[in-house]
């Protein structure tokens, strides 16, 4: 087998709907598919993350396994697409004080940058970080560098998810012996392949309506300015539809046929009333079906315009909006959208700006729905070659027992892990409970030393609680904690606030130190004559 026969890239996407599987080929700028292959997530997915570790394997490795009876050769690694409802944007700012008019190094917005990087999200990680804009003194400047100042001031937009998305599809993917050679952002990759540079640099606000969330990018000056995913999709209509009631196998196939955004009454419709028979015999007026559709979509787009609004740019977009998902296929989207937003630009993008070339061997694909923008964006986003050995033979029952004790061996494993660190937490966690309770204890003792000073007992008490309680507290045990948990970002604000809790307690037994040694000088003879000799003074001059 040639290398040729190995170059060719892999992608993933694991939707709300279904799980999708893409190989192809770039040449030229042009991309060949080579294989496509689908399976129905059957609630192994929600709103875009894995829900059921062990279902999404079984799909996972389906689509593997279609992929490489096709391309007759094995696959080693392969892209992988991420979303769902946890993903979002958040701005934030970095300050820095040159105390002195100072040139603006590209050291210095690095490390700005890096400081925005490290920002720590409770349960959620940075998966992209874009600059906006950067304030030189009062100066709103793109590229500061080489720019004189003496304060500086750089705004950035992150892009951040749960913890989990990332951490069960990786689950997921060792368990399949698959190596994930990225993870990519599923909606910025298809904004660089739906939207034109024209409508990025104008502004535009790309809206992805898949089956259980809706995407939002907002883009502005070629700049990713906002990202949202919101918790509704088309199959929230099923589940309106199911309460007709219509049977939820049926409800697909109802949504398609008599789906409309915005509806347009005649009075012929008015006149003679139509119906649907449902599976059971039972008649169901189609007026009523219609407008249960339209409400739910009202809702969805609504919810988009308002996220528009609380992304300060939507009187910027100038070239207005992008659809695209499954959603965008229903009739009048595109006039609902112009009725709730206000924007007369909306266009429906229901392929990538991209040549792509389809083999016979992709026939599941069509390349001109919307349904395949995002799988298709995501193999154009690959550049690494997915494939390994070539398939000589089908494997035996042997090879397939080994595979499946391979598979289960690093399940165990990850288990365990995930065990493990679950346990680190809750330790640290613990121990984070006890500081508090420590410095409350170091003021109480505090409090009382105030009030009986010269009692020696009390004074003894604090001495030795001043001379304990750290090492009690933050000593050896805290350190193994912290260190159990260093360089995991879902630790980060936890190791910060037991930092946070530590300086405190430091400086609790600071203060009482100081008030012990206060206490006792001044409790001690040459205090007690010190004291007698300045109320005899004090007397005699009143």
């Amino acid at each position: 087998m040639t290398n040729s026969d190995k170059d060719f890239i892999v992608a993933i996407e694991l939707g709300s709907s279904k799980i999708s599987g893409i190989a192809g080929k770039k040449k030229d700028g042009t991309m060949q598919v080579l294989a496509y292959a689908e399976e129905k997530t059957a609630g192994c997915v929600k709103r875009g993350v894995v829900y059921n570790i062990e279902k999404t394997y079984q799909s996972i490795n389906t689509i593997i396994q279609k992929l490489e009876a096709v391309l007759k050769t094995k696959i080693t690694r392969a892209y992988v697409g991420l979303g769902g409802q946890s993903m979002r944007s958040y701005k934030c700012v970095i300050k820095r004080n040159l105390l002195t008019q100072s040139y603006i190094t590209n050291e210095l917005i690095d490390a700005i940058r890096q400081e925005s990087c490290e920002i720590p999200f409770n349960d959620y990680e940075m998966l992209e970080n874009f600059p906006q804009e950067y304030v030189v003194d009062s100066s709103v400047i793109a590229d500061p560098v080489g720019v004189m100042g003496t304060n500086i001031e750089g705004e950035f937009l992150d892009v951040i998810a749960k913890n989990t998305l990332r951490a069960n599809i990786e689950t997921v993917f060792a368990n399949a012996g698959v190596e994930i050679v990225e993870g990519l952002i599923s909606p910025l990759l298809m904004a660089n392949n739906v939207l034109t540079d024209a409508e990025k640099r104008s502004g535009c606000a790309l809206v992805d309506l898949g089956a259980d969330t809706t995407t939002l990018v907002v883009y502005k000056n070629n700049i990713v300015r906002y990202l949202v995913t919101i918790p509704l999709g088309s199959n929230n209509i099923n589940k309106d539809l199911s309460t007709l009631p219509i049977d939820e196998a049926e409800t697909e196939e109802v949504k398609v046929k008599y789906g409309d955004a915005s509806q347009e009454f005649e009075a012929s419709d008015e006149m003679e009333p139509q119906y649907y028979t449902t599976s059971d015999g039972r008649q169901i007026e189609v007026t009523t079906i219609k407008n249960v559709i339209e409400a739910r979509m009202g809702e969805i787009i609504d919810n988009v315009r308002n996220q528009i609004i609380n992304s300060d740019y939507s009187g910027k977009l100038l070239a207005g909006l992008v659809i695209t998902g499954g959603g965008s296929n229903m009739k009048n989207i595109v006039k609902a959208f112009v009725k709730s937003t206000k924007i007369d630009k909306v266009r429906v993008a229901n392929k990538i700006n991209q040549m792509v070339i389809k083999t016979s061997n992709a026939t599941g694909l069509s390349l001109d729905s919307a349904d395949s923008t995002t799988i298709v964006s995501l193999l154009f986003g690959g550049n690494v070659p997915c494939g390994g050995e070539g398939i000589g033979r089908a494997p035996d029952m042997f090879d397939q027992q080994q595979k499946e004790e391979e598979r289960r061996k690093r399940q165990e494993e990850a288990d365990a892990a995930a065990a493990a660190e679950a346990q680190d937490a809750t330790a640290f966690d613990a121990i984070k409970s006890d500081i508090r309770t420590a410095i409350d204890k170091v003021r109480k003792q505090d409090d009382e030393l105030k009030k009986y000073g010269s009692d020696k007992k009390v004074r003894q008490r604090a001495k030795d609680l001043s001379l304990s309680i750290l090492d009690e507290t933050i000593g050896e045990k805290y350190e193994k904690a912290v260190k159990a948990l260093e360089g995991k970002d879902k630790f980060k604000q936890s190791l910060k606030e037991g930092a946070e809790l530590a300086e405190l307690l430091k400086q609790a037994v600071d203060d009482l130190t100081d008030h012990v040694n206060s206490a006792n000088k001044e409790n001690s003879a040459w205090g007690r004559f010190k004291r007698t000799l300045n109320d005899l003074v004090s007397d005699d001059n009143n």
